[in-house]
């Protein structure tokens, strides 16, 4: 038969509370002695607390859902581990959900956890809809999205920004300073607000610079392997081909970097390329990637840590709380002056 906390009061020879207190963390007041006992008990008896009946007595599930946009993106992993690790920290888990770029399933999948009666949401999707933050809202579950232009929205909720312009910035100067002067985007969906803010701040920063932004060709991928090639293969087709082009994310970037290579193209030599995100497969690969890189694990952590804020205060704020998250370029083998 399963331990009780009745059973572990017992053999500890303390009250039910003092176990919940200890179970709790909640020992400010409690001898050491007193401590060490019931933590002795619980260990004897493997006692494991029900926490459906821990949720039904502090109206608290003690778990959280976190929606992506593809569990097999390699940005993903570190993300997951940051929510991951400050979650386990405060004695939350974390119900995953791969969406896979479908609004559809996005919506089947907060409406799953809604019914489960989760503490929290985590949004950290491309791919998401507004009528996803109006449901959560309508149930008063606490929402922290990344990287979305949130319209209005009332309740407990925040929102983690991305400064993509400071490190695709850093790339264009970097290009300039390596003498390009013909460039090319290969863009994300550019039906999403991210895909639009990269392909913003890379044609602003050309500009800057004096390049005519309406003579840099903008193709649009789909932030995958494949699309990246599809995208080469659209550039190589141009009287005026570039020597250097941003791609809106590694993955893209991997694929222009493998398709000119099977073309017989030299990178850097023949074009230099720069991607977005820093996945670890961008250091990894020849020659490693140059990218405008974001700090994965971090943007994890700071949605569990802000989750966890939204929480505590409990009540409906005036506005949302926000935070932003700044990007960096890493420069690598993937880019040189043009000609090499």
């Amino acid at each position: 038969m399963r331990p009780t906390i009745a059973d572990v009061a017992r053999l500890a020879g303390v009250s039910k509370s003092s176990v919940s207190r200890v179970l709790s963390g909640n020992t400010s007041y409690m001898s050491e002695v007193t401590r060490r006992r019931v933590e002795t008990a619980i260990h004897d008896l493997q006692y494991r607390p029900n926490m459906i009946a821990r949720s039904l007595i502090s109206n608290r599930s003690h778990t959280v859902g976190l929606l992506i946009s593809d569990v097999s993106n390699p940005f993903y992993p570190e993300v997951i581990h940051g929510v991951e690790d400050v979650a386990m920290e405060h004695h939350y888990d974390v119900f995953l959900c791969n969406i896979n770029y479908d609004l559809n399933r996005g919506m089947h999948f907060v409406r799953s956890l809604i019914s489960r009666q989760v503490d929290g949401v985590m949004i950290m999707s491309s791919s998401m809809s507004d009528e996803w933050l109006t449901e959560l809202t309508r149930y008063q579950i606490p929402t922290v999205v990344l990287d979305w232009q949130v319209r209005s929205i009332e309740g407990t909720a925040g929102s983690i920004t991305v400064d993509f312009e400071r490190g695709i910035r850093a790339a264009v100067d970097h290009l300039i300073a390596l003498g390009h002067n013909h460039f090319a985007h290969v863009s994300g969906p550019l039906g999403l607000h991210t895909s639009r803010l990269r392909r913003d701040a890379f044609l602003s920063s050309l500009a800057q610079h004096g390049v005519d932004p309406a003579a840099v060709p903008v193709i649009e991928g789909d932030l995958s392997i494949d699309g990246g090639s599809r995208g080469l293969e659209q550039l190589l087709s141009f009287s005026q081909r570039p020597t250097a082009v941003f791609a809106a994310n590694d993955l893209t970037a991997l694929g222009i970097v493998w398709s000119a290579r099977d073309r017989g193209l030299r990178i850097p030599e023949d074009l230099s390329v720069i991607g977005l995100d820093n996945i670890r497969l961008a250091s990894e690969i020849h020659p490693p990637l140059t990218t405008v890189a974001l700090p994965q694990a971090e943007i994890g952590k700071m949605a569990m840590h802000m989750l966890l804020e939204l929480l505590q205060r409990g009540e409906p704020l005036e506005k949302m709380l926000n935070a932003q998250v700044e990007t960096q370029l890493m420069i690598r083998r993937s880019t040189s002056p043009p000609g090499g």
